[in-house]
């Protein structure tokens, strides 16, 4: 990740996953979803030490950090600016917080992913939606507008977010198939990096950087 601190003339994203959090811990057996209040696991916060000091180490600076609302992934950036040497002050934005499953959250996953309900998921991945919750379009279009207003011309921004939102913005620059959002591997506090060329397209340098952990 050499290039992270070179050419200082690009317009760059760095999108962050939130470090691992209690509600990582269920999701084997239990719907996940916004679950804003799930706090970070002790190893959630060691993760976000880590890649505090792993950014200090490499001399990076960040022009601006933004931070979802929500509880595990403001807790990440707090513990990652915490290890940073003049920080910028953390900004929070409510609309880059993770998926809303809406009746689904916390139930159990066998009671909610029926061969029915895959079914349906599998022949529409952009617009399903559980009950009262939103759907992966609905989830992109809302990330794309936050990640494009907080991206400034020539900065660097770091935004520590949720792992469907990241793989949103990802499919949107890419202009992958829906679908595709399940095979990508993006662990807790994984990067991905973007850069925007004065055309105004964005460029994936990288996905799922971990050197930290």
């Amino acid at each position: 990740m050499s290039a992270l601190h070179d050419e200082s003339s690009k317009t760059e994203v760095i999108l962050v996953r939130h470090g691992e959090c209690e509600m990582n811990l269920e999701v084997a057996d239990k719907v996940g979803g916004r679950a804003s209040a799930s706090p970070l696991t002790a190893k959630g916060e060691a993760q976000a030490s880590k890649l505090g000091r792993w950014l200090r180490s490499r001399g990076v600076r960040f022009d601006r950090v933004v931070a979802s609302t929500a509880e595990r992934a403001t807790r990440t950036a707090q513990l990652m600016l915490a290890e940073l040497e003049n920080p910028p002050q953390l900004e929070l934005e409510a609309t880059l917080e993770e998926m809303s499953q809406g009746k689904w959250e916390g139930q159990p996953r066998s009671e909610c992913y029926t061969a029915k309900t895959c079914t349906a998921i599998d022949a529409d991945p952009r617009g399903f939606a559980a009950p009262g919750g939103e759907s992966k379009g609905d989830v992109e279009a809302r990330a794309v507008q936050a990640i494009e207003e907080y991206a400034r011309a020539g900065e660097r921004t770091c935004i520590v977010n949720h792992g469907i939102v990241a793989k949103c913005f990802l499919r949107h620059v890419l202009q992958s198939d829906w679908a595709s959002l399940h095979e990508v591997g993006l662990e807790n506090t994984g990067l991905m990096r973007f850069a925007r060329n004065r055309a105004g397209r964005w460029r994936v340098e990288s996905v799922n950087e971990t050197p930290h952990l």
